[in-house]
């Protein structure tokens, strides 16, 4: 693909970022598709920080940014970095020629080249540049510098909170429905008893998970030394819960390998559930604790977020911006 197109979409794309950037900061939301995009109920039109208009259509946006107006389609994922000829020829404006182009059709003639060279490929409704990543919107970084909170999408232990956790809490709320059940009826039919032990086992399985995870990020370190200063506030449950895990670690991570994969011997579950253990109560305690650290963490985050700008990644309810449009 020739250098002059390879700038353009370059510049591009770099302006779409800036957009979206301060449309997050404001408070928009990325979205995880184009159809949630779609659906997004923010106002059609309206102004962003720094008195900056925005234009809702269809699959996109147009963001009248100080250096120039920015018009652009999220991808059928939410992508950022797609683009299209008519987009690109917008863009360039009247410094068309400043990127080596002498008219739009010859912008024409050359897009279409590298379409056909297999340098630009097609998906649905726009154009990306073939082998290379696409980006996701969820995954903008609109921090400023100095900021040492990850994106939201990025926070690893929101990670370990949401993709880990959050299975551990399903599980153990389904595992205590039916022991309630159990003992309010004192029976269970055998679907429900299997139901019962797979539930338990599963809670279980991703606590071990969890430890693991909360473990191997090194905590403590991480709250110190990788995240804002008012993070050290939560350094005291860090550290209970990083020796409260060490108490029985090493049964409820055999107790996961048999949970989570073939086992030929039921000698490890025997050895956790045995009665003078106390790991029962102590995997009780232990989720309990973590539930706490979470909601501490994402507490602060929050608090973060509204402190830093960081409008859009903000979850304690909060509707989208309802600025009145101006002409």
């Amino acid at each position: 693909m020739k250098n002059e197109l390879t700038n353009l979409i370059r510049d591009y794309q770099l302006r779409v970022h800036k957009a979206l950037v301060c449309m997050h900061r404001s408070g928009i939301r990325m979205p995880g598709s184009i159809l949630q995009w779609i659906d997004n109920d923010i106002q059609p039109k309206g102004m962003l920080d720094g008195d900056i208009k925005y234009l809702k259509h269809g699959a996109g946006c147009t963001v009248y940014l100080p250096d120039g107006e920015i018009d652009f389609d999220f991808g059928r994922l939410g992508e950022i970095n797609g683009f299209d000829l008519w987009r690109l020829s917008r863009f360039a404006g009247e410094e068309l020629s400043a990127y080596g182009f002498e008219s739009v059709e010859a912008l024409e003639v050359c897009f279409d080249t590298a379409v056909s060279e297999g340098h630009l490929v097609y998906a649905g409704h726009i154009y990306y540049v073939a082998n290379r990543p696409r980006v996701l919107a969820v995954d903008i970084d609109s921090r400023l510098p100095g900021d040492n909170l990850p994106p939201r999408n990025l926070d690893i232990v929101l990670v370990l909170h949401s993709h880990y956790f959050q299975a551990a809490e399903v599980m153990l709320e389904n595992y205590d429905n039916l022991q309630r059940k159990w003992d309010k009826q004192n029976s269970l039919s055998h679907r429900k008893f299997v139901d019962l032990r797979i539930y338990m086992s599963s809670w279980l399985g991703f606590l071990a998970v969890t430890c693991e995870g909360f473990e191997e990020l090194g905590m403590h370190l991480l709250l110190q030394n990788g995240r804002p200063a008012e993070f050290k506030e939560l350094l005291p449950k860090s550290d209970a819960l990083g020796k409260m895990i060490k108490q029985h670690r090493h049964p409820l991570r055999e107790l996961r390998n048999k949970t989570f994969h073939l086992r030929e011997d039921p000698e490890a579950i025997r050895r956790f559930f045995a009665p003078d253990a106390e790991r029962l109560p102590w995997a009780r305690k232990l989720h309990d604790a973590f539930d706490e650290f979470f909601s501490d963490y994402r507490l602060q985050c929050e608090v973060h977020y509204a402190q830093n700008g960081r409008l859009g990644e903000i979850r304690i309810t909060r509707e989208p911006p309802q600025r009145l449009s101006r002409r």
